[in-house]
């Protein structure tokens, strides 16, 4: 026997505990949902960094693929190793070619020289340096100035395709000739190789 407050004092609480063991339950269902979850998403990303790993090394493969075709790329490409105008092709196109074969003929028409031939009775009156006037066949009007730059060291007997030794100590004296090259002060457009020119070296009076 209890009091009718007493009771409804232990009602009240018995009810509140009822409702807090739901709540409870309720919770560890949530817990459990979301440790499902959490464990699926687990396994998600140890698929994913599978995945990661073998795109990785794929990656690395087109990489090392792609540094293959620029080498194969580079090879078959031809480079000048100056700006120039091509004089004279000497192979044909879809032509194989061989390392160290001719190509072409190219000339760059800012640095065009003068290349003269010398009597080597002359090679005295001149030195580097010696101003130089060049006419040019194709340019009767025209006169180019420049100077000697270089001097050669033997005669172009020396460098002929086919020279003719003498060991009997019999030949006739010919005068040899000494090549030099002129470089010309103002770079002329019009100047071509292989032009025929003529050649007036000024030399010292003394």
């Amino acid at each position: 026997m209890v009091s009718r407050q007493r009771w409804e004092e232990r009602r009240n609480a018995f009810r509140k505990a009822e409702q807090a063991f739901q709540q409870a339950q309720a919770e560890v269902a949530a817990a459990t949902a979301a440790l499902i979850q959490a464990a699926a998403d687990r396994e998600q990303l140890l698929v994913l960094d599978r995945r990661l790993t073998m795109l990785s090394r794929r990656e690395t493969e087109v990489s090392a693929q792609r540094e293959r075709q620029v080498l194969n790329l580079r090879d078959r490409l031809i480079t000048s190793p100056v700006d120039g105008v091509v004089d004279k092709t000497l192979v044909n196109p879809s032509e194989f070619v061989a390392a160290g074969q001719r190509l072409l003929m190219v000339h760059d028409p800012k640095k065009v020289w003068v290349s003269a031939n010398i009597k080597e009775t002359d090679v005295r009156h001149i030195k580097i340096g010696s101003p130089v006037t060049v006419s040019v066949d194709a340019y009767p009007d025209n006169l180019f100035e420049g100077k000697i730059s270089k001097i050669g060291n033997a005669a172009t007997s020396e460098f002929a395709l086919l020279p003719t030794p003498n060991p009997s100590g019999n030949f006739t004296k010919i005068v040899q000739r000494i090549r030099i090259r002129v470089d010309l002060n103002e770079k002329s457009e019009l100047l071509r190789p292989g032009m025929m020119v003529e050649v007036n070296v000024g030399i010292d009076d003394r």
